[in-house]
C-alpha cells in the first residue's frame, strides 16, 4: 500500500477525468492538472557546535515508515553536513539547507540527496553571511543572513544575485502578498537584553528594497504567513518577558494572540505550541484558522522539550520534533532526539528517532502533472 499523501481535490479530479480521452476530440487543447504528493519529511538536526558534534539530516519515508539517519552523509561518501545547520526547504527538484556556523547553503538533489553545489554567502561582491532561515517565491529563495541582510538566490543559476540590508541578526522569514517579512532579532546582543531586537522588516519583492521596519515585541524569531496574514513569535527575554505570538496587521500595528514558542503555517491555518523554558513541556498543540481566527487545541501525550513543529500541507498531518530528556530533568543537548507524527485530528500515528537537536522540518513534496 502506498502511504504517500495526495490532495483530496486532486483525487476527485483524477477520478472525474479518468474516463476522458483527448484523442476523442483532437481539436480540443489538452488540459493539464497538477497534483501535489508528499513522499516523506526531512529533519534538520543541528548537532552541538560547542561539543564538536556536526549537524546531520534525517529522512523519514512515508511509504516504508522508516527513518534514515545521516542521510546526507550516506549519499555523499560520508561528507559532514556542517556546523549548526539551521533550516531547509524543498523547492522544485532540489533541497536547500542553510548551515549557519559553516556559512554554507548546500544544494542537493531532493531524491538522491547527492550534493549539487555549495554556495558560500558573502564570498563574492554581494554582502550577507551566516545563513539562517529560507523562504521561496517565484523561482527565488530569500534567506536571512545573521550579519544583517536578506539574500536573494536564483534557483536556476544557483547564484546569490543580490541582498538588502535589514536589522540586527535577522532570523525567521516569510512571504505574503509580494512582500518579504523578516524578524530582526538582535539575537547576539543578549547581554543588553536584545535591545535592538524589536522589529520586523518588510521588503518589497519587485524592487527588493526595505519598505519599513514594523515595531513588534522583544526578540522576534519565527515568522509565518497564512492566506490571511503574517505572524511573528517574539521570544522575550526567556525570564520575565514571555514568548508571545503576534499578528502583524496591514497598517503596521500588531495584535497579541497568546503565548507561544514555536509555530508553522499553511495557507489555511497557523499551528503553534507553547513550551516556556521553565514550563515543563507541552500536552497540546493548537490550530488557528486563517479565515475566521477560530482556534482548536488538540491534546497529546506530554512532550517535555519540543524543538520544532511542521504541518504536511497535503494531508494536514502534524509533526513535532523534540529533544531527549537527560537524567537531570533537562533537555540533553548531546543525545539524539525524536519526532512524533499526528494526523489532522491530533491522533498519534508514529514516533521516529532523529538526530541531535532536531530544529527544522521540510516536507519532500512533488507536483505531478496530469494531462487529459
Amino acid at each position: 500500500m502506498n502511504n504517500r499523501f495526495l490532495t483530496l481535490g486532486a483525487i476527485a479530479l483524477l477520478s472525474a477525468t479518468a474516463f476522458t480521452s483527448c484523442d476523442d476530440n483532437p481539436d480540443i487543447e489538452p488540459v493539464i492538472d497538477t497534483v501535489e504528493v508528499s513522499d516523506g519529511v526531512f529533519v534538520v538536526n543541528q548537532g552541538n557546535y560547542y561539543s564538536n558534534i556536526a549537524g546531520t539530516l534525517t529522512y523519514v519515508d512515508f511509504d516504508s515508515k522508516t527513518a534514515t539517519q545521516k542521510a546526507f552523509a550516506a549519499a555523499n561518501s560520508g561528507m559532514v553536513l556542517g556546523d549548526t545547520p539551521q533550516d531547509a526547504i524543498v523547492y522544485g527538484s532540489k533541497l536547500y539547507i542553510s548551515v549557519y556556523d559553516s556559512n554554507i547553503i548546500r544544494v542537493v538533489d531532493r531524491k538522491t540527496l547527492s550534493l549539487i553545489k555549495d554556495i558560500q554567502p558573502g564570498s563574492g561582491s554581494v554582502p550577507g553571511s551566516k545563513p539562517r532561515y529560507i523562504t521561496a517565491h517565484e523561482g527565488k529563495l530569500y534567506i536571512s543572513m545573521y550579519d544583517g541582510y536578506v539574500a536573494k538566490l536564483d534557483t536556476v543559476s544557483l547564484n546569490i544575485e543580490s541582498s538588502v540590508k535589514v536589522g540586527p541578526n535577522p532570523d525567521g522569514i516569510a512571504v505574503f502578498n509580494n512582500r518579504i517579512y523578516v524578524a530582526n532579532s538582535d539575537g547576539l546582543n543578549y547581554l543588553a537584553g536584545y535591545a535592538n531586537g524589536k522589529t520586523v522588516s518588510e521588503i518589497d519583492i519587485a524592487t527588493f528594497s526595505e519598505l519599513r521596519k514594523i515595531p513588534v515585541g522583544l526578540n522576534p524569531g519565527q515568522v509565518a504567513a497564512t492566506s490571511a496574514g503574517v505572524y511573528v513569535i517574539c521570544r522575550g527575554d526567556y525570564t520575565s518577558i514571555p514568548s508571545t505570538l503576534q499578528a502583524i496587521n496591514a497598517d503596521g500595528s500588531t495584535t497579541d494572540i497568546c503565548t507561544a514558542t514555536l509555530m508553522c503555517a499553511t495557507e489555511s491555518a497557523l499551528y503553534y505550541i507553547d513550551s516556556p523554558v521553565d514550563g515543563g513541556g507541552i500536552t497540546a498543540f493548537s490550530r488557528r484558522a486563517a479565515d475566521t481566527g477560530a482556534t482548536v487545541s488538540y491534546s497529546i501525550d506530554k512532550i517535555s522539550a519540543p524543538a520544532a513543529i511542521g504541518v504536511e500541507p497535503v494531508s494536514g498531518n502534524i509533526f513535532i520534533t523534540a529533544y531527549t530528556m537527560g537524567n537531570s530533568g533537562y533537555a540533553d543537548y548531546n543525545a539524539p532526539g525524536f519526532m512524533n507524527h499526528y494526523d489532522e485530528n491530533g491522533n498519534f500515528v508514529a514516533r521516529y528517532d532523529v538526530g541531535l537537536s532536531p530544529c527544522a522540518i521540510a516536507f519532500n513534496n512533488t507536483v505531478v502533472y496530469n494531462v487529459h
